[in-house]
């Protein structure tokens, strides 16, 4: 996958002063799997760059997007990390949910089968995993069996086991025949046997694969906060990439892994995917719309699902300069 330019951020020259606790805005904010994609905001967190903001963002793990929708619209959440299926489908049917920025914009995942299955077709009338239905991991599993020919609901039993760790248990004990991995799962998966049948990232899809997003009652009211929130994840982002001993350390602490081979991909995998500046994109939400069976997606405009406000204003400020 092509690389993005690394991105330095100009007011990491003149860094604000940290704001006292008691003068900072608590924000809940979920992070969605555990694995290299959202390095940047384990980075942004544990770094205290949010500090700098006056945020006190509390990160809380909640697996599959569809279970972040909902935690958002219970207003569980303050700003919202997922894939962008569900975050279009509950805003077809009604809620008022906005994509304010991106974290992966292709389906980032390796799609590993066992040993015995030599291509997606073999797939017919066997079980294959992902981590939540609605999840990035369902669609990708959907759009690659559709492409084979294959009826994802009548040809196969996809079977939802959780989060990325439940899948690599999974496959091992071989409960499902194949699933979408990212490091450091698809190490686990491949030491029990699993071979790479497609990198979908490598397959020419615009997908928002990990998306942020909020309410827009709550974008209205709390524009500051929320920019606010996109300027500390942004610097997550760049020391990510200018600090790898760092960014390795949080890893370690999120991923519970010491392993070196484990840590140096996870790493590299959140290097290559993650998306700077953090725009999401037209064409990914496109393609969700083309897939979903709501009735209002064929007349549905994809801007409508998408705020580029905020990331624009902090690049024409100067926020943000490619070098």
């Amino acid at each position: 996958m092509k690389r993005f330019l690394v991105v330095t951020f100009l007011l990491l020259l003149c860094p604000a002063p940290l704001l006292s606790q008691a003068s900072r805005v608590r924000l809940n904010v979920n992070y969605p799997a555990v694995g290299g994609l959202h390095t940047a905001l384990w980075v942004a967190a544990e770094g205290r760059l949010f500090e700098k903001y006056g945020l006190d963002v509390r990160l809380i793990y909640i697996p599959g997007a569809a279970m972040v929708v909902n935690a958002l619209l219970a207003g569980e959440l303050a700003i919202g990390v997922g894939g962008g299926k569900p975050i279009v489908d509950a805003t077809l049917a009604g809620a008022d949910l906005v994509i304010i920025g991106g974290v992966a914009n292709v389906p980032a995942f390796y799609f590993m089968a066992l040993p015995e299955i030599k291509s997606v077709a073999e797939l017919k009338g066997k079980t294959v995993g992902v981590t939540r239905f609605g999840s990035s991991t369902d669609f990708t599993t959907r759009y690659i069996l559709r492409n084979a020919k294959i009826d994802p609901d009548r040809d196969v039993n996809i079977l939802q086991v959780g989060g990325m760790a439940e899948l690599a248990a999974a496959i091992s004990k071989r409960l499902i025949v194949a699933a979408p991995f990212t490091p450091p799962t698809n190490l686990r998966a491949g030491k029990a046997g699993a071979k790479v049948l497609i990198n979908v990232a490598q397959a020419g899809i615009h997908f928002p694969h990990s998306s942020i997003f909020t309410r827009q009652s709550y974008l209205h009211s709390n524009r500051e906060t929320v920019l606010n929130f996109l300027k500390g994840y942004s610097e997550g982002i760049h020391r990510m990439v200018i600090d790898k001993g760092f960014a390795k350390k949080v890893l370690q602490k999120y991923n519970r892994d010491t392993e070196e081979e484990i840590l140096e991909a996870t790493y590299q995998y959140g290097l290559d995917y993650t998306v700077r500046p953090p725009y999401s994109t037209h064409e990914g939400v496109a393609e969700i719309l083309r897939q979903t069976e709501h009735p209002n997606a064929k007349i549905a405009n994809p801007n409508d699902f998408l705020d580029h406000s905020l990331i624009k204003s902090l690049e024409q400020a100067g926020y943000f300069a490619q070098r």
